[in-house]
């Protein structure tokens, strides 16, 4: 039997704090990989029909009453809108989704890598299976029941083997989608290229959990990435230029501000 490998988690604190919670994070025991997966292809139909300052409720009606997915019944028209939810937040009065909506409309290439970072934030099922797929060399095949034994021991074995079964799909299908891993059915790793807005995003999220200075590069979020510390500082340097984030680095000091990102907090400077 392979050995067990431990999950990626939250922060300690994260499972009591209001504030990850009031970010976007979404604190929890399972996820919807248990029935989908990351839902890329419908989140960029979703959110080419929905402005970026919609409110929430207009997700919903573009899913359920406006079919703009092209779902054939209503049960699966909800399920999907509330699956996307959970997955993606859909919720502008959080500062997760508004940042991710603003990097999104700003770097089209970057959309797999800002969905599976949203992801991981918010299905503890998708971040089981980070190890393991990180943990790949480029080139090798991923295994099956590794990666089951992955979701399972992060379960504690509460999932029965036909919902295991379907998680490791959804997963492997998850991170084919954003590019870790190719192949139908022998999937494949192979390494992902980040644009700065995407190692913003995952500064972002490293900055709200609490790190800070070369912290910052030491991430559940910087880890997905296939990036060395040093091309994380040049592409977060690249982000500075673009007016993504303060930057600077020096003496062997790195100071990162990713807080800007947020619309609303831009404003507010502004």
């Amino acid at each position: 039997m392979p050995a067990r490998r431990s999950s990626p988690k939250l922060p300690k604190a994260a499972a009591s704090s209001p504030d990850l919670a009031a970010l976007g994070f979404r604190i929890a025991s399972s996820g919807p990989h248990t029935s989908k997966t990351l839902m890329l292809q419908e989140l960029v139909a979703l959110f080419e029909a929905v402005p970026a300052d919609a409110p929430t409720k207009a997700y919903r009606i573009a899913i359920v009453e406006e079919n703009v997915l092209g779902k054939r019944t209503a049960t699966t028209r909800k399920e999907t809108a509330s699956r996307l939810k959970a997955l993606h937040g859909l919720d502008p009065s959080k500062p997760m989704f508004r940042v991710m909506r603003r990097l999104w409309d700003i770097d089209s290439q970057a959309r797999p890598l800002l969905a599976l970072l949203t992801g991981l934030a918010r299905d503890p099922l998708l971040r089981s299976s980070a190890p393991l797929v990180m943990g790949m060399a480029p080139g090798t095949v991923l295994s099956r029941s590794d990666l089951i034994e992955a979701i399972r021991a992060f379960t504690l074995e509460r999932l029965s083997p036909r919902v295991l079964t379907a998680v490791a799909q959804n997963t492997a299908s998850s991170w084919t989608q954003t590019g870790h891993l190719q192949g139908k059915v022998r999937k494949v790793r192979q390494s992902v290229t980040p644009s700065p807005t995407v190692v913003a995003y995952s500064l972002w999220l490293g900055y709200s959990e609490g790190r800070r200075g070369k912290g910052l590069l030491n991430t559940l979020w910087t880890s997905v990435l296939d990036c060395s510390p040093s091309a994380l500082i040049e592409l977060a340097l690249q982000a500075k230029r673009l007016g993504l984030l303060e930057a600077s680095h020096g003496g062997g000091v790195l100071a990162i501000d990713p807080t800007g990102l947020d619309p609303l907090q831009e404003r507010a400077r502004s």
